[in-house]
């Protein structure tokens, strides 16, 4: 699926109505390609890092002491991605197709947090390496609204994804029923994620696999919300797919699919009983894993337990190190090691070995983890067998608390980007929750060691503030807005949506909620599949909504994101190029 044969069958349009150049068609098939070829290689990254790494049961090790060209080439297929859309547009004039107010509304988040950068001392290094990741993802957005996309291209970049999406699937049924085998056969040489019962394909994390398999999901959502009827073989293949996401037991992907699966039924409303049946039987897979395997039922009864222990017993309560425990904490379990036992028995959606593993080693215990983010008292410490112990608690709910109490500090624009939180930060200063900006004694991470906080919200506006964030949320909504306003034209006319254009509303929702439990909308799988969906569902939405809808893009003088009009004047020139085209005979399939 190279060259010539990525080009589509009939030849396109430009946009001023006239058919595309040579040149053009060439580089929309090869962002098209290029697109392509980083989705499927983000899902293969970490297993081929792993494979060339040594054998350490530490994977941070590993990852470090592995090959360094899975990611060299991952950057190398975004900044070309970049390069090539700049190009695309110049050579086809399309500068003002992205005036829309979501490009606008981007260009005022890159100034925020740029401006945050400035003001808390971020140098130009950090903001630039900080912003690409925030937004490299989006540089397949921009890479598929430059290309002139139709259906043929759309299924060859989508269909080897597919492929690969249905190899994870098999490896997590495989990895439910065999276990540690399953998970050693591949390569994975730590195996805490086979202790715990829970499956991760080829992905380093169960909660990755879950993400992927959670959009693979959405997709049937917003396929059967518009099909008129739906073959039994159809919901038979999505039945495999929701055991195997059951079998992730990622939390914040249930979460995710649910909620998503629900605004599609409240916007399409068509089939909203074939979507809540899609929803019905994704509960019924997690509450049968839960069901048959103990060390589910043991972990979802933890973090429950952990996430009341957090409520009850907020960052700062557990015992000084200093004064000893304080009155109104209530009574705590021992600690074994004689020290408090902050570290929280929860796990991290970045970084494959977290405090959840049942092992005691997996968890070190730093000096500084069970300080509380307040003043140093000069009273004389109690001896350590004296002090109690910490009740374990969910590591999100602490951040949460502890952050609440650190951001009142520099509301409005944070403390800078690059510098809180996440693997650029981690990356420039491995130590950089003891910064003072975050307190005498910095931000607390009670001994949590994954790379990023779990929290990508969190981490957003403690990095930007408030301002920040409020921007950040405006411009996801600016991007989502077309789509819905697609579908409930489509609705008020009594049309079916595309599920294109369905499909994206579902995968941002998913994404929102599944940043409140992970970083993941800055970790290097969900960013280009979301904004490959959102991508193709612009397109999807720009389309004219008579039928049939011809291969390639429209002409100009349709709106390519809300449909509506545009009353341009044409010239005598585009007028005589629309009329040969709409004379042109059209060519076989």
């Amino acid at each position: 699926m190279t060259g010539l044969s990525w080009l589509p069958r009939e030849s396109p349009v430009g946009p001023t109505g006239a058919p595309a150049r040579p040149m053009s068609r060439l580089l929309s098939a090869v962002l098209v390609f290029v697109v392509g070829l980083l989705l499927v290689h983000v899902l293969f990254e970490t297993w081929l890092q792993v494979l060339s790494g040594p054998t350490s049961r530490d994977p941070r090790v590993n990852l470090e002491n592995a090959a360094q060209w899975p990611k060299q080439l991952k950057t190398a297929l975004y900044l070309g991605l970049a390069l090539l859309t700049v190009v695309k547009v110049a050579l086809d004039r399309q500068w003002r197709r992205f005036c829309t107010v979501a490009d606008l509304a981007l260009l005022v988040l890159g100034l925020v947090m740029v401006l945050a950068g400035f003001v808390n001392d971020s140098s130009t290094t950090l903001m630039g390496e900080a912003l690409f990741v925030y937004f490299r993802g989006v540089l397949v957005f921009y890479a598929l609204r430059a290309a002139d996309l139709d259906r043929t291209l759309v299924r060859r970049m989508l269909v080897p994804v597919g492929v690969v999406v249905g190899v994870n699937v098999v490896l997590a049924l495989v990895q439910m029923i065999a276990g540690r085998s399953a998970h050693s056969a591949l390569g994975w040489v730590d195996l805490t994620w086979a202790e715990q019962s829970r499956a991760q394909g080829l992905q380093p994390h169960p909660n990755h696999l879950g993400h992927l398999l959670g959009l693979a999901l959405l997709g049937f959502v917003a396929w059967v919300a518009v099909r008129d009827r739906v073959r039994p073989l159809w919901w038979v293949l999505a039945t495999v797919v929701a055991v195997a996401m059951s079998a992730t037991q990622s939390r914040e992907s249930l979460i995710g699919v649910l909620a998503a699966g629900v605004v599609v039924a409240l916007l399409v409303r068509r089939a909203a009983r074939r979507v809540l049946t899609v929803c019905l039987i994704v509960v019924l897979c997690t509450a049968g894993q839960i069901a048959v395997r103990p060390d589910n039922r043991a972990e979802w009864e933890r973090r429950i337990d952990n996430a009341f222990s957090g409520l009850t017993n907020p960052a700062g309560s557990e015992p000084n190190r200093s004064t000893g425990p304080p009155v109104t904490s209530p009574k705590p379990t021992a600690s074994t090691g004689g020290r408090p036992t902050s570290t929280p028995a929860t796990s991290s959606a970045a970084s494959p070995r977290s405090s959840a593993s049942p092992r005691p080693e997996a968890s070190p215990r730093p000096t500084v983890a069970a300080r509380p983010s307040g003043p140093t008292a000069t009273t004389t410490p109690a001896p350590a067998a004296a002090r109690p112990a910490a009740p374990v608690r969910e590591i999100r709910v602490l951040y949460l608390q502890q952050a609440a109490q650190i951001l009142p500090r520099q509301p409005l624009l944070g403390f800078g980007i690059g510098q809180f939180g996440g693997v650029v930060a981690e990356k420039d200063n491995p130590n950089w929750h003891k910064n003072p900006k975050f307190g005498p004694e910095g931000f607390n991470r009670y001994g949590f060691h994954a790379v990023q906080v779990d929290s990508f919200w969190l981490h957003l506006v403690m990095e930007v503030g408030l301002v920040g964030l409020t921007v950040y949320l405006a411009w996801l909504a600016m991007v989502t807005w077309p789509l819905v306003s697609r579908i409930r034209r489509d609705r008020r006319m009594s049309r079916a949506p595309d599920e294109a254009t369905v499909w994206g509303v579902a995968a941002m929702v998913f994404a929102c909620l599944v940043g409140f439990l992970s970083p993941s909308m800055e970790d290097p799988l969900l960013p280009p599949l979301l904004w490959t969906i959102i991508g193709v569902a612009w397109w999807a939405a720009g389309r004219p909504a008579t039928a049939p809808v011809p291969d390639g893009p429209e002409p100009d003088s349709v709106d390519r994101v809300d449909g509506e009009v545009d009353t341009q004047i044409l010239s005598t020139d585009e007028i005589l190029a629309q009329a040969r085209l709409a004379r042109a005979p059209r060519q076989p399939g």
